[in-house]
């Protein structure tokens, strides 16, 4: 338990470090979210969608507008009575109406209906939350992507110059007479090798800012360094994150941050006040309507008339439409609730395995630098023997590439630990700047 304090206290502290060794002109973390949640198409579709459905909370709470419509025609029919002679001549009728139709009551039916569209706009709001915790949490890991690919090409670009070098210095013993020729032809090897690591290495880092561009959704990532993101994960009680009841703790932390718990909420709140909606359906209205109008066969001389009415009306049909709608209803609120539990039970795994992924990374870091730090040692001492003519080239070569595999391995520690701080911070929903 002691160590593992030790391993997040320095975890907490090693944002702060890596952002103290950062260039002031390096691209940011912010910087790079601040610019594409402005146009990324997720988040631009979210937004739209959360529009939409702020506007449904108007078009339902239209119900108590009352209708108004006006009528005005004009008619060429014959005149004939029962009983008289048949005329086919044609006789004109104008007639001009104005009707409305004001529903006073419903019985609670165009409220529930108004409050079940407020939750669904409740639900597209989260859902717009979601797409942006999504959009930062794709970010970041590209982010850590690009910084390892970069580093890692560091490594290697130092490495191919330290072999050139030692090529140098391999060179003038063999002109010297002093080394065999077959040292050189090593030598040569060896830095053709690393020159093809390098390629690679470019390759790789071209690759991860592309697929960064491609999160951001900019046709390119600006030139230089990245800045080491400064997770902000202060509000997390850190301490004896191995303890299965802190864990629950978290958990539940986790379901009450995230906008894809809240948004299942809205959900699922919008769905009972649907259901509510479809079983006041089958009340009855209270109406006032109005009509007036005017007609006759000419212009000139139309006769005016008006009435008003006050009704009852019963929607009779809805007896037998509205208990499938309602088991409905209650059959998607229940596979929302089991979707819950399903999710709650994945997001368990997440936060474990950031943590684990965290801690693991925190202890392979001193691993790995000592083992970097051995290496160099080893090398220099391998180069040393070597001129002195005590030893082989192929020490030399060995004890380079052992030193180029621990200082991979420290940069691959120190990267795991930013990528474990962001997929635990995105878990616990601990993404602080888009609260």
């Amino acid at each position: 338990m002691k160590s593992l304090r030790k391993c997040l206290v320095l975890f907490l502290l090693l944002p702060a470090l890596a952002h103290a060794e950062t260039p002031a002109s390096a691209w940011t973390l912010d910087d790079a979210y601040r610019k594409t949640i402005v146009n990324h198409p997720n988040v631009l579709q979210a937004i739209a969608k959360s529009q939409s459905a702020r506007a449904q909370v108007g078009v339902a709470r239209n119900a108590w507008l009352p209708t108004a419509s006006i009528d005005v025609n004009h008619q060429e029919s014959t005149g004939n009575a029962p009983g008289g002679s048949t005329s086919f001549g044609l006789n004109p009728y104008w007639q001009t109406s104005l009707a409305s139709k004001w529903v006073a009551w419903d019985f609670g039916k165009t409220t529930a209906n108004m409050d079940a569209a407020e939750a669904n706009a409740q639900v597209a709001e989260q859902d717009l939350r979601a797409a942006r915790v999504q959009l930062w949490s794709a970010l970041a890991q590209g982010w850590v992507g690009v910084m390892a690919a970069d580093a890692a090409l560091g490594v290697y670009e130092a490495t191919l110059t330290q072999l050139q070098r030692q090529r140098d210095a391999v060179k003038q013993q063999v002109e010297l007479r002093a080394r065999p020729e077959l040292d050189l032809f090593k030598a040569e090897a060896d830095v053709a090798g690393a020159q093809g690591d390098v390629l690679r290495a470019e390759e790789l880092a071209r690759s991860q800012r592309l697929a960064l561009a491609v999160a951001v959704a900019e046709p390119h990532i600006p030139p230089g360094p990245l800045a080491a993101p400064a997770f902000d994960m202060q509000a997390v009680d850190a301490s004896a994150l191995d303890d299965d009841a802190r864990l629950d703790q978290l958990v539940a932390l986790a379901v009450e941050n995230r906008p894809e718990f809240a948004s299942i909420r809205a959900r699922m709140q919008a769905l009972t006040l649907l259901e509510r909606a479809a079983e006041r359906a089958i009340r009855p209205n209270v109406y006032v309507s109005g009509q007036a109008g005017a007609g006759g066969p000419q212009v000139s001389g139309l006769a005016f008339n008006y009435g008003v009415t006050v009704g009852l009306a019963f929607p009779l049909s809805t007896v037998w439409t509205q208990p499938s709608v309602i088991a409905d209803t209650g059959a998607q609120i229940r596979a929302l609730a089991a979707s819950q539990d399903a999710q709650i039970l994945t997001l368990r795994g997440q936060i474990n395995q950031a943590i684990t992924s965290l801690v693991q990374a925190r202890k392979r870091i001193p691993v790995a630098a000592a083992q970097a730090s051995y290496g160099e040692k080893a090398r220099d001492a391998a180069t040393l023997r070597y001129k002195a003519g005590a030893g082989l080239w192929l020490d030399v070569a060995d004890a380079e590439s052992t030193l180029l595999k621990a200082r991979l391995a420290v940069v691959r520690a120190e990267l795991d630990v930013q990528a474990a701080v962001a997929q635990l911070a995105y878990a616990l929903g601990r993404v602080g700047a888009i609260q």
